[in-house]
């Protein structure tokens, strides 16, 4: 795609030679939907999820932890069309005295956030995209198959087990009702990886409206025979059988992925 005269693509470029090819970053992507899922858990459960990553899960208004469930379908970017999905869990940097409140900061800029998802699986459907996210920012990558079908208030997940051959992990349902109408066009992100022993912040600037659903028909279905890493992530927090109690989801958006930047040992 040619984004010359595009202002939301004007930032500096470089190369990156993966395994698996040159890459461009930071990343484009011209054309995706997404679906982002939040549940909520016990928070001992989610704890251990984070031991030894100098980040502590965020404790909401309920005493709960906050788990996010991300389904991607990238139609067009830099690197071809491919899926991902992602499981995170909404943290803050350990030493943080005051991080909170957390729910809000949803609804805004994420270059404001205290906050940020700290990635435990990202599966995906390409090995160049899986080569990339490991190397450049040690994401939790694995090559597998995915299905993002999402249709207006429909949608359809599902991660296949590598091993298995058969879905691993499957979400499928309608949006809840309430909020069918909110959209807003600030919906940044930030994630977190451990990247060469080092605590990573990566900015995602997204450009798109996308809408807000409390409460999902659907339940979190996970394959009883995976051994998967993956799979245990999911049940070992408690969210096997579970509801999202929060859909945020668009049907066409654009999208950088930023160069992760080291963090200051003041956020740690």
């Amino acid at each position: 795609m040619n984004v010359t005269n595009d202002p939301f693509f004007q930032v500096p470029v470089e190369k990156f030679m993966t395994a698996k090819g040159e890459i461009d970053l930071p990343l484009f992507y011209y054309d995706y939907g997404y679906a982002h899922f939040l549940f909520w858990a016990d928070y001992k459960k989610v704890v251990p999820k984070l031991e030894g990553t100098r980040f502590a899960p965020c404790r909401f208004f309920n005493g709960k932890a906050a788990v996010l469930l991300n389904f991607f379908e990238y139609r067009d970017s830099a690197i071809g069309p491919y899926n991902e999905v992602g499981l995170s869990i909404l943290c803050h940097p350990g030493s943080m005295k005051k991080p909170g409140p957390f729910l809000t900061q949803l609804m805004k800029d994420a270059k404001k956030w205290t906050m940020g998802a700290y990635v435990i699986d990202l599966p995906v459907t390409t090995e160049i995209a899986n080569a990339g996210g490991r190397e450049i920012w040690s994401y939790p990558k694995f090559v597998t198959g995915i299905v993002s079908n999402l249709r207006g208030r429909a949608f359809r997940g599902v991660v296949e087990d590598p091993d298995l051959n058969e879905p691993m992990v499957t979400l499928e349902g309608k949006m809840g009702l309430l909020g069918p109408g909110l959209r807003m066009s600030k919906a940044s992100f930030i994630s977190h990886t451990t990247h060469g022993g080092r605590p990573l912040r990566t900015l995602t600037d997204v450009d798109a409206k996308f809408k807000v659903n409390l409460g999902f028909s659907g339940r979190l279905m996970v394959n009883g025979k995976s051994r998967h890493r993956m799979a245990k992530n999911i049940v070992d927090m408690g969210l096997k059988d579970k509801k999202p109690f929060l859909a945020l989801h668009c049907e066409k958006a654009r999208m950088i992925l930023h160069r992760g930047v080291e963090m200051d040992q003041g956020w740690v």
